[in-house]
């Protein structure tokens, strides 16, 4: 079995930009266009995603549920 960890795309707080809630900090345009290369990258198809909860996470994750629709996907409380 092989795993593949990514991190999430730079976030409003990697920016230094302050936040009250965590969980709902999202990503700035940059990490956008990580998350974006993140799944342009893919050699093969993944055979699952899966995301924490958090909003940065989940929109890392995005471009790569798009590209690979039919791969499931999943939110587990990881942090």
């Amino acid at each position: 079995m092989r795993v593949t960890f990514v991190r999430h795309g730079q976030s409003t707080g990697n920016a230094g930009q302050p936040t009250r809630d965590l969980v709902a900090m999202p990503l700035t345009p940059l990490g956008t266009a990580q998350a974006r290369q993140v799944a342009a990258g893919w050699a093969g198809e993944p055979t699952h995603i899966v995301s924490s909860p958090f909003l940065r996470a989940r929109q890392t994750a995005e471009p790569t549920c798009v590209r690979f629709p039919g791969v499931p996907m999943a939110i587990w409380p990881i942090h």
